[in-house]
């Protein structure tokens, strides 16, 4: 069996004419569950559904509902591609009504319609919807691991803190390794990978750093993928010194890495508590 990772890193891959409208309280807690370590799992709806389990994926661009969910709902939907690391796949597109998530809500979140049996299969849990930062980031939020809660709201300052760059529907933070301190390298935070992984393309100029220690194979949305396991010396993640990690090349079948991205920052690979975002500040934060 290929060992599964969920990240996905749909970047920038269409437009909507809708308009998302949130509304959110300062406040509220939401239990979760953790499955194989990282993927966090929540109870949502959408429109007339309740009880839905929702994938907590901040490296989703736009979010992604299910396919049978979408049938359930009766939603209309267009044609379109979607961007999966260098793949592109045809994918059909259409918004989601009324998406509750505790305290946060959506009167319409754009949304990719596609098969999630893939991340049912991985986690051993029915996934109904991979919920990103589109539809998160409207709010502060801390993920909290030990007590399995997501806590609306201002973020801890005393937590270790390191600023993130905003795109639409996800945000970037700043790596360094060893000698490349000119060069920066832009990762994606992702809730829904479980380590820090670097596209082929992203990293050519700091191999020199990387000492390759084998090879496997994973399984994501686009199909199967293949990675080499590194060891990194002297990272540095933005102006925190990270020591030695271990991570992950995707071996690239062509073209270039998504939006100028050098890889994803798996948020489990942090080894925190917790994790916080703070859209206002622009900050992610971690103990």
């Amino acid at each position: 069996m290929p060992w599964v990772r969920l990240a996905v890193a749909m970047l920038g891959v269409w437009a909507s004419g809708s308009q998302l409208v949130v509304a959110s309280d300062s406040a509220g807690e939401v239990p979760f569950r953790l499955y194989r370590g990282y993927a966090i799992v929540v109870r949502g709806s959408i429109g007339n559904l309740s009880n839905l389990n929702f994938l907590i994926d901040t490296g989703a661009v736009p979010s992604v509902l299910d396919r049978r969910i979408a049938r359930k709902l009766r939603l209309a939907g267009t044609l379109g591609k979607l961007s999966v690391f260098t793949q592109k796949l045809d994918t059909e597109q259409s918004n989601a009504p009324n998406v509750q998530l505790g305290q946060l809500h959506a009167e319409a979140l754009p949304v990719v319609v596609r098969d999630l049996s893939f991340a049912e299969q991985a986690l051993g849990t029915r996934v109904d919807a991979m919920i990103g930062f589109d539809f998160l980031g409207q709010s502060a939020f801390t993920i909290d691991y030990v007590s399995r809660k997501i806590v609306f709201g201002p973020i801890d300052t005393s937590l270790a803190a390191t600023p993130y760059q905003s795109r639409p529907g996800y945000v970037v933070v700043e790596m360094q390794i060893q000698q490349q301190q000119q060069q920066q390298l832009l990762l994606l935070v992702d809730t829904g990978a479980s380590d820090l992984i670097f596209f082929e393309s992203g990293v050519r100029d700091c191999l020199p750093a990387i000492q390759i220690v084998g090879t496997r194979t994973w399984s994501n949305m686009g199909g199967e993928v293949r990675v080499k396991q590194v060891q990194l010396a002297g990272a540095f993640l933005g102006v925190m010194p990270w020591g030695h990690r271990d991570a992950f090349i995707l071996e690239e079948t062509g073209g270039k890495s998504s939006a100028g991205l050098a890889g994803l920052l798996g948020v489990i690979s942090l080894k925190a508590r917790r994790v916080g975002f703070d859209p206002d500040r622009k900050m992610i934060a971690w103990d």
